[in-house]
């Protein structure tokens, strides 16, 4: 009697678990898919972020010269 009584049991267990074993494969394969859309809008992101790398520098290189000019033209007006 004991072994009928432990037999719907176990079917109970391995139909649950089953279930939560397919369960976690999906969620797996759209975790898997959400980080393969962040790592390409991350990719983009970097690529953005290098192109306005040069512009950067442009502007970088033009605020040096106008300050060049603007603190020779004050030592010039002081004499």
């Amino acid at each position: 009697m004991q072994g009928t009584g432990q037999q719907p049991e176990a079917s109970a267990f391995e139909t649950e678990r089953a279930r939560l074993v397919t369960d976690i494969k999906l969620e797996m394969g759209q975790m898997i898919s959400n980080v393969t859309i962040l790592q390409r809008n991350l990719d983009t992101i970097i690529t953005i972020g290098r192109e306005f790398e040069q512009l950067s520098q442009l502007w970088k290189h033009f605020h040096a010269s106008a300050s060049q000019l603007a603190t020779e033209e004050d030592v010039y007006e002081s004499t």
